[in-house]
């Protein structure tokens, strides 16, 4: 396909004149349909490497993606270009997964993404073959290695639906692999000969590295946002809810326009909080980890980690979101004199005896009242810590057991995500008016469910506004609920009430807690794995090189040369300009002045302003010491 097609794409979509570098070369691998995988970093653009390959070729693209925020801000920012894009994730109902699917083959959609435990249920694979799949994309796919640091065993599951898919390319995208995990994703995907490998560099020439030792985080936190500009953008990322509402409290107390974000925040609140700091009403956020993922706002000035993430994998994408626009940025780490030891602390205990954890699952099938053999993707709301009060179980050993059987495959937890209340309307025009002359007190509400979602409501779910329904009709919010749910009941509409509370599920029909199948070895190897990237951490943090050379290096960068801009290499810059030994400057002094005698202030010239005085200084005592003396035409010798 000529450049100028793929432009073309480009332009008319995204409005970009021209793609970044590596973008063309990946979207022309893939249009050969040649297996492709591609590293690029955070904010490299990845997503555009398969969406513009898919809208130029017939057919769908079929996304896999583990992350439902991020499939979400997806779908919704192609919809917002005018481009067909639906997603099938847990927490929709079995119409609506029915509906999307069928929309998938019979209609015009270009992109579906799904979530990796959906892809061998029976509904999808019946509907995946008669689909026009024409590119498979494979998002986040360090969650295929085991060598990774978020090993997500459904992804696994890629593999045999490339069996369905026969002859359709496969691109796999992620921001941060390993040699090892590099090599793991080309075998788990089942890559073709002749596919192509291309990565950029991990270095980001415009983001100063810093790691701080400090007593006391807070002050040094306010020092680091007041050095870059409290009128810049940034991110603090906290470990706990807890620590972020502190941190956001201890910023604005001293004049900082600064928020907390995190999953136990309202809905409302959260977005909010987000829009207020994506058009600059709120300048620092202070957020757990899950803040940032599909969010671009490429002015980010500064990321600030108050504790250190589990790995460097995390942290480097973390940091990486600060100047994406290429512009000067910072990405500074505060750690404690006792951080290492909790960092090791916190690995050991990420990873629970298998009775713990086997008591922790029987627990959870008590608490979503899940028979053995049922309740495979049903999702259902969970609050953690509701689930360890009621059963008594410790919560960071009830966190760190879902953790575990989430890892290995068993359950799926979801933060708080609000989804919008959808509609869809199952009969014929000519059902539904019937109905509504049958029935007068509903004919207002349906007239408005068509006055603002149109004919579209009978071909698919679409989002609608109870709030917006209460406010034309008049009535209450509670009002609208309970006739949309009388509708939903007589079989007139099919209605998905507004989801936004943290939902979990089995991804498996539920096993007898004693025989569930977990891999003792397996989960060994996976701790083993987690305290050595434990451990690159901590030599991040502790330093004595280039930050980005330890980083570059972890990802198999091995000949990079040093940042120049990090902290270590800033101040190795200035210890060489610092003034030198009075012995050693007077030693220069004389070497310099018995070659060529020179005035003071030609003297001057060979040093840093910062040794002037020291410099002045010298030459004094070296001239009433006889040392050195004066020529008539004022030169020293």
């Amino acid at each position: 396909m000529p450049t100028d097609d793929i432009l073309l794409v480009l332009r008319q979509n995204w409005g970009h004149q021209a793609f970044r570098p590596m973008q063309e070369d990946i979207i022309r691998s893939v249009l050969a349909g040649q297996d492709t995988l591609a590293l690029l970093p955070t904010g490299g653009g990845k997503s555009i490497c398969f969406q513009v390959p898919a809208l130029a070729r017939p057919g769908l693209c079929l996304v896999v993606s583990p992350l439902i925020a991020l499939m979400k801000d997806q779908v919704e920012n192609l919809r917002k270009r005018g481009i067909k894009a639906e997603a099938v994730y847990s927490g929709m109902s079995h119409q609506e997964i029915d509906q999307t699917l069928d929309n998938c083959v019979y209609g015009p959609v270009k992109f579906l993404y799904v979530s990796p435990e959906r892809l061998l249920t029976d509904m999808f694979r019946a509907r995946v073959g008669r689909m026009k799949v024409s590119l498979l994309a494979v998002d986040e796919a360090h969650c295929l290695s085991q060598w990774g640091y978020d090993f997500r065993p459904p992804y696994l599951q890629i593999a045999a639906l490339r069996e369905l898919l026969p002859g359709v390319p496969v691109i796999a995208l992620t921001a941060t692999a390993t040699e090892q995990v590099k090599l793991d994703i080309v075998e788990k995907l089942r890559f073709g000969p002749g596919h192509r490998v291309f990565q950029q560099s991990f270095a980001r020439p415009n983001l100063s590295y810093s790691a701080l030792p400090t007593e006391d985080k807070l002050r040094r936190l306010l020092e680091v946002v007041r050095g870059v500009g409290a009128d810049k953008t940034s991110i603090v990322y906290a470990r706990t809810r807890r620590q972020t509402e502190d941190t956001a409290a201890y910023l604005q107390q001293h004049g900082l326009k600064a928020a907390a974000y995190h999953a136990g925040l309202p809905s409302d609140q959260r977005t909010r909080t987000q829009q207020d700091w994506m058009e600059n009403r709120i300048r620092c956020i202070v957020a757990t980890n899950a803040f940032g993922m599909g969010i671009d706002k490429p002015d980010v000035r500064l990321v600030v980690h108050l504790e250190a993430p589990d790995n460097l994998e995390a942290y480097y994408q973390e940091a990486g979101r600060a100047g994406r626009d290429e512009k000067y940025a910072f990405a500074v780490l505060l750690h404690g004199p006792n951080d290492a030891d909790e960092l090791r602390r916190r690995t050991q205990q990420t990873y629970p005896p298998l009775d713990t954890v086997r008591r922790v699952y029987q627990a959870l099938a008590n608490f979503s009242r899940t028979a053995v053999g049922g309740g495979e993707l049903v999702a259902f709301d969970f609050d953690i810590q509701q689930f360890a009060e009621t059963y008594r179980i410790k919560a960071l050993d009830a966190h760190n057991s879902l953790r575990t059987l989430a890892r290995e495959g068993f359950v799926q937890l979801n933060e708080a995500v609000n989804t919008p209340a959808r509609v869809h309307i199952p009969i014929d025009h000519h059902d539904l008016y019937r109905f509504q002359v049958a029935n007068e007190q509903h004919d207002k509400l349906i007239k408005s469910l068509l006055r603002f979602n149109g004919g579209e409501l009978f071909s698919g779910f679409q989002r609608i506004s109870e709030n917006s329904l209460a406010q034309h009709l008049k009535l209450s919010v509670l009002d609208v609920r309970k006739t949309l749910l009388f509708l939903h009941r007589s079989g007139i509409i099919q209605y998905q009430p507004r989801q936004e509370s943290p939902q979990a599920l089995f991804t498996t029909p539920r096993y007898d807690a004693d025989k569930l199948p977990l891999d003792q070895k397996r989960l060994l190897q996976a701790r083993d794995l987690a305290r050595d990237k434990t451990e690159a951490v901590i030599r991040y943090a502790a330093g004595g090189r280039c930050r980005q050379q330890l980083l570059l290096e972890y990802f198999g960068e091995l000949d990079a040369p040093a940042c120049k801009v990090c902290d270590f290499c800033l101040a190795e810059k200035k210890a060489r300009q610092a003034p030198a030994p009075a012995a050693d400057l007077r030693q220069q002094l004389l070497t310099l002045l018995k070659a060529t005698p020179q005035t003071p202030r030609e003297v001057l010239t060979h040093f840093a302003p910062g040794q002037a005085t020291a410099v002045t200084e010298q030459l004094r005592e070296l001239v009433e010491m006889g040392e050195l003396k004066y020529a008539p035409d004022g030169r020293l010798g």
